[in-house]
């Protein structure tokens, strides 16, 4: 009977330390996972940031706001968008892929990816965008899909990083906001009151029946409002409300074709686009839109 009660406190004390352990294994899993996924969610912001810096596409920057222990940065657009700037310790990235961009191409860990960090020609920048799966970096350029970067293999785990930034400031007199990138070049963006936003529910394209008219709001503050710009076969004014204590202070009314575009004309789906300007900088805000035929109930 002693032994055996012996016996039964030796497995219970053996069991309860291999419970001990895996609780630790798990908890240290835990942290490893919600680590990474800061640490991507880092790198992801700010690519965001770099690529507003390659690209700024008329929006101003309206206002900046500092962490207090002057690590991260809140940029506020002209149209309501914000973007996170974390600054990074030397030596933080060591786990983190190398994210550079030559010739006006994204390379990852030094290998080309064919895709364009920098629009022309009417066209749009891809942005990637980074997460950590089964062990692995994974990117992907907004299409959905989910690649392997190569050599993005994680076998430990480091402190947050940045990739991009060395450092950043707001100017003494609040007009600028000044970046030192990871390679020593240094960059001022300028801070001004300008603001141009529509109010958006949706980032997809607002669908119109032709000939429907639709309203929208829009806020707008300093600077010279201009008239909208729109495609062949839309049109689009801006009309101020009057003593309003709403932020929004402007409509922006859109018409919608009356039939179906000629060849000629570009795609059913366009930009809109809202304009204010001091004569130096400029703030812009656009909205895609696209018409289509009435459907009929069955």
């Amino acid at each position: 009977m002693k032994l055996y009660i012996l016996f039964a406190l030796s497995v219970f004390g053996i069991t309860g330390c291999k419970m001990e352990n895996l609780k630790d294994d798990v908890n240290e899993l835990k942290d490893r996972v919600t680590l990474l996924e800061q640490q991507a969610q880092i790198l992801n912001d700010n690519i965001k940031a770099m690529a507003y810096i390659l690209d700024q596409n008329n929006l101003a920057i309206s206002s900046v706001e500092e962490s207090q222990d002057g690590s991260q940065f809140t940029i506020i657009l002209s149209n309501g968008d914000e973007l996170t700037l974390t600054i990074g310790k030397p030596g933080d990235a060591s786990l983190v892929p190398t994210i550079e961009i030559i010739d006006g191409y994204w390379y990852i860990n030094g290998v080309p990816t064919g895709v364009k960090a920098v629009g022309e020609d009417g066209t749009d920048a891809s942005i990637p965008q980074f997460r950590v799966e089964g062990g692995k970096w994974q990117v992907s350029y907004g299409d959905g899909n989910w690649i392997d970067v190569e050599g993005g293999n994680l076998d430990g785990i480091d402190s947050l990083g940045d990739q991009f930034f060395q450092s950043a400031a707001i100017s003494g007199d609040g007009t600028s906001f000044d970046i030192v990138l990871q390679n020593g070049e240094k960059v001022s963006l300028p801070v001004v009151s300008l603001v141009c936003e529509i109010k958006k529910e949706t980032t997809d394209a607002v669908s119109f029946i032709y000939g429907e008219v639709k309203e929208l709001d829009v806020k707008i503050n300093g600077g010279e409002v201009l008239a909208p710009l729109y495609p062949a076969g839309w049109r689009a004014e801006l009309i101020q409300k009057v003593a309003t204590s709403d932020e929004y202070n402007y409509i922006l009314v859109i018409y919608s074709p009356s039939a179906p575009l000629s060849r000629v004309s570009a795609d059913n789906t366009s930009e809109i686009s809202v304009r204010v300007t001091d004569g130096v900088e400029w703030a812009v805000d656009k909205i895609k839109v696209t018409a289509t035929e009435k459907t009929v109930e069955p």
